[in-house]
């Protein structure tokens, strides 16, 4: 009978043992998961195109300012913390006046949230308009 304790003690151990091994492996394997999107900045008279890789809680936002920082251009952006929301002043130098404002499109539908709220799949192509 002791034996037999013995055997269902082991194995609950190591069947807890391999549950917690594969949840950890999913966790490592989501946070190191990497996204490929495409960021287009269009300036209406220009078009810069960038590929841009980001881990996998990427956003539209997170992705204009890597694609900033690996580029070297410049976003100005004010936070809203009442909305927990950023809103882009200018891309590049080219600042929002005269009516016109910096507005993204994700995969050619308009953006119904702020970027930082965005979030981004593998493949998605994000285009910033001046418009």
């Amino acid at each position: 009978m002791k034996e037999k304790w013995v055997i269902a003690i082991t194995i609950a151990a190591i069947m807890a043992v391999a549950a917690a091994y594969s949840i950890g492996n999913v966790s490592l394997e989501s946070k190191s998961k990497k996204i490929n999107a495409l960021l287009i900045i269009n300036f209406g008279n220009e078009t810069w195109n960038f590929n841009v890789t980001l881990n996998n809680s990427a956003t539209v936002y997170s992705l204009l300012m890597k694609g900033a920082e690996e580029n070297n251009f410049t976003v100005s952006t004010t936070y809203y913390p009442q909305y927990q929301s950023y809103f882009i002043n200018s891309i590049a130098g080219v600042k929002n006046e005269n009516g016109k404002y910096w507005q993204y499109w994700i995969n050619g539908e308009y953006g119904e949230v702020s970027a930082n709220l965005q979030k981004l799949e593998n493949g998605d192509v994000v285009e910033w308009k001046f418009i």
